[in-house]
Formats: C-alpha cells, sequence, structure tokens
C-alpha cells in the first residue's frame, strides 16, 4: 500500500537524488579538493626553485669565468706596464724623447726646414750599408719572404703597403690590380707586401705569378694562421718605406687614396696616423672615424650613412680609426710596439691609436681618401670580440673620452640613425659585386687573366 503520509513534495523528488548532509564533501564536476590544489601548487613551486635553482648555477659560472678573463686581463696589464716602464728608464729612450722634441722645435712639421731634413734621411737611409727592413733591433721575420729580386738604392720606396691575406683570391687580387692602377709608382715609388697568413685556397699560387712578375712586390708566407695583429707586424719587419700602410685585402682602393693620405701627414702638425673614407660597395658609409659611446665601446661613426653627408667631406682628428686602411710613420709604429698581439683579429688597430694618442700624436681621417670595403670577408672574424673588448676598457678605460653623442650633436645629426646591418658571412654573390664594383670605379671589366700576364697591360690614371 503506498504511504499516506509522505507529502506531494516527497512525491514530485527526481529519483535518483541524494540527501545533502549524506554528501557534505562533495564538489561540482571540475574542481579540485583544497589538499589536491595545495598539492598541485607546491609541485608549481618546486618547479619554480629548481628552475631559479638552474639560472643561479649557470650566473655563478658565468661569473666565474669573468673572473678569470680578468684576472688574465690584470697580469698582462702588469707585465705591459712593467715593459714600459722599463723603457721608459732606459738611456735609449730619454735619448729619443729629447731628440723628438728639439726635432720638433727647430724643425716644425710642414716647414721648409723638415722637408728638407726628411729627404735628407732618405738619402742617408738609401746610402748606408744596413737596411731598414733588416735592422738588427727588430726580429726577423716569422715566415719566409719572397720577391722577384732585391731592390736596388734608387728603388727604396717611400710607402710600405702591407696587407695581410688568409683566403679569398678573388678579393686579393682586385685590391692588388686596384693598387696597381690608383698609385703612379714612378711619382710615389712605394712596395707592396702581401703577408699570406696560412692561405688554403690558390691564393699561394695567384701569389707566386705576382711577386714574380713585379719589381716592387714581396710575399711573406706564413707557416700557419697567425691573426690580424702578428701578420701586420710580421710585414712591417720587412718594411723599407719611411711610411707603413696597413690595407686589407678586402678593400678596392680609389684612384689617389695613398697621395691624398700622404698629403695630410705631411700638412699637419703632430699626425701620428692617417686613415681613409670607406665605403660599403653601395655607396653607404661603413667608416669615418671610431667614436666611443657611453659605455666606452668603439664604433664606426655615421655608418650606413649617405656618403654625401657633411661629416664626410670633412678631414678631421678622431680618437681612432679602422686598420682596414691606416697610415703611420714606421718610426712611430714601432716606437710604440706596434700592433699590440694580444689581440685576436680585432680592436688591434685602436689600440694603437689611443697608444699613439697617449704620447701626443694626432688621429685624423682623410676625406679625401677614399676605398670601397666589403668588410669581415675573413672566417670567424669576431669571434674574440668580447675579450678584446675588455682588454681595451681594462687598458685605456680612463682614458678613452665618450664622444659619440658629441658628435651627433656637433653635426645636427640623429643619432639612431647609426644602427646598420650587422655584418654579413661571405657568399659567393660577394664576388659578383666586387667585379661589377671594379667595372664602375675602373670603368672597364674586371681583369680575369693571371697576375702575371695583366702586368703590362695595368696602367695608372
Amino acid at each position: 500500500m503506498p504511504n499516506r503520509g509522505k507529502t506531494q513534495r516527497e512525491h514530485d523528488r527526481p529519483t535518483g537524488s541524494v540527501e545533502r548532509g549524506a554528501h557534505e564533501g562533495a564538489y561540482p564536476e571540475g574542481h579540485l579538493s583544497g589538499n589536491d590544489q595545495k598539492g598541485e601548487l607546491l609541485l608549481e613551486q618546486t618547479r619554480l626553485i629548481a628552475d631559479l635553482q638552474k639560472e643561479v648555477e649557470a650566473a655563478n659560472e658565468r661569473s666565474e669565468e669573468a673572473l678569470r678573463k680578468l684576472d688574465l686581463l690584470a697580469r698582462e696589464k702588469a707585465e705591459i706596464e712593467a715593459a714600459m716602464d722599463r723603457m721608459h728608464r732606459s738611456t735609449g729612450w730619454r735619448f729619443v724623447t729629447r731628440f723628438r722634441k728639439l726635432k720638433s722645435r727647430f724643425l716644425p712639421p710642414g716647414s721648409r726646414r723638415r722637408r728638407l731634413y726628411d729627404r735628407a734621411m732618405i738619402r742617408f737611409a738609401t746610402s748606408t750599408r744596413s737596411n731598414v727592413a733588416r735592422s738588427e733591433d727588430l726580429p726577423q721575420p716569422l715566415g719566409r719572404v719572397v720577391s722577384a729580386a732585391p731592390f736596388t738604392q734608387s728603388e727604396v720606396p717611400y710607402c710600405s703597403i702591407i696587407i695581410p691575406v688568409r683566403n679569398r683570391s678573388l678579393f686579393t687580387k682586385a685590391c692588388l690590380l686596384a693598387i696597381e692602377k690608383s698609385v703612379p709608382a714612378e711619382k710615389l715609388p712605394h712596395e707592396v707586401i702581401v703577408v699570406d697568413d696560412g692561405s688554403t685556397d690558390d691564393t699561394p699560387m695567384l701569389l707566386s705569378a705576382w711577386c714574380l712578375s713585379r719589381v716592387n712586390a714581396r710575399v711573406l708566407r706564413m707557416r700557419q694562421n697567425s691573426g690580424f695583429a702578428r701578420a701586420c707586424n710580421e710585414g712591417a719587419r720587412v718594411a723599407r718605406g719611411r711610411y707603413i700602410v696597413l690595407l686589407n685585402n678586402d678593400t678596392l682602393p680609389t684612384p689617389g687614396w695613398l697621395e691624398k693620405m700622404l698629403e695630410l701627414a705631411a700638412g699637419e702638425p703632430q699626425v701620428g696616423i692617417v686613415g681613409s673614407k670607406l665605403l660599403f660597395p653601395d655607396g653607404r658609409i661603413q667608416h669615418i672615424g671610431v667614436a666611443f659611446d657611453e659605455g666606452k665601446n668603439p664604433g664606426h661613426i655615421y655608418r650606413g650613412f649617405p656618403s654625401d653627408i657633411e661629416p664626410a667631406k670633412l678631414s678631421r682628428e678622431y680618437q681612432a680609426v679602422t686598420g682596414a686602411c691606416l697610415l703611420v710613420d714606421r718610426d712611430l709604429f714601432w716606437s710604440v710596439g706596434g700592433l699590440d698581439e694580444a689581440y685576436e683579429n680585432s680592436y688591434e688597430d685602436v689600440d694603437l691609436c689611443l697608444k699613439l694618442r697617449a704620447r701626443g700624436c694626432r688621429i685624423l681621417v682623410c676625406a679625401d681618401s677614399t676605398l670601397y670595403h666589403f668588410e669581415s670577408m675573413s672566417e670567424n672574424r669576431h669571434v674574440h670580440d668580447f675579450r678584446n673588448r675588455a682588454l681595451l676598457k681594462t687598458r685605456w678605460g680612463n682614458n678613452i673620452l665618450c664622444d659619440m653623442k658629441g658628435w651627433y650633436t656637433q653635426d645636427g645629426l640623429p643619432e639612431e640613425s647609426t644602427q646598420f646591418e650587422t655584418q654579413r658571412p661571405y657568399s659567393s654573390e660577394q664576388e659578383s659585386c666586387l667585379k661589377d664594383l671594379w667595372r664602375k670605379v675602373y670603368r672597364g671589366p674586371f681583369p680575369e687573366e693571371e697576375l702575371s700576364l695583366v702586368s703590362s697591360g695595368l696602367g695608372n690614371d
């Protein structure tokens, strides 16, 4: 019989419903209990702590590596300072210092007496038995010197162009031929010294043909890749000229480039180094001087700007210039020990400029000397940049002027426009670009023959 005591509401309750009091701990579907939520939070916190511990360990490792590098740089600095101190206390250094002061006083640069003195010194150098390139006070070169024939006394050059190369034979060939077309040998006696820094392509064969068909050409073969600074120093040790010109093989000089540099070096007082205006193949600025940002990092000012801006038309003084094309008096170069080989393929040129500036020399850029620069053709060119930059700041941090913003303010140009494309890796397309550029500069097809065959067919513009 039906239970008549039940109310109508109880009869209407859906089948399967339960009393709330029987399951007080129940939660809607998709929700976790309090204990489960606490467990998930604990796991998440554990993962975060583990990640932070890994980051701390990595930061500690980086810190230890940085401390090791700083310790190495500190030891190098102490050794260099000790060597400089010994040199400055030597009798020879005191004599040279007094002689230079007297020379500047009685034979000021640019004067008629100074020009007569310089000519007399050149004649004296050619009349002595000992050769400047083999002087006793310089170490003998580490490589093997190859040349067509020894220079006679009347052929002693005024400039020694030193080109360190490693592979990229087509760029080397273009650079050498451009020098022949742009530097008149009859007006400006010069020699070209190519330092083959362990090339593994057809560069050795190319240089042999070039060297044996020129009277002012020499090749210094290095046993292995020694780096930019060492290669330049080895070339400078066999140089005969009064001036040394460091030149990259991925540059294409234009007519008059060297003559204009020499005119500026002779026409301005206290000149230590003269650099050139370098343009990218598309005509934009690659280098018209080196300035330093607020972090004392060196950089090419106006990099990527059009070449017709006003600063690119001015020959003026900077703290440094690039070693891609750099002219310096040979005696002055060796008075500071040449390029510092502690640097590995970067910042050794800036270091050289700062060393000469510390002695009161001026670092100038010649706006009338123009070369095209493909830039960073060497493999692994920037591998050691971090270490080299740290070494530069350690040595010169107290002497560097943060002048980058000052130049932009003075010239009225926007600083943010200096951000330009990074160095592109080498590609075969750049060889086609090189030939097109040759056609533009020298108004003729690029010589495809061997260097020994084109030697008689190239004239000077």
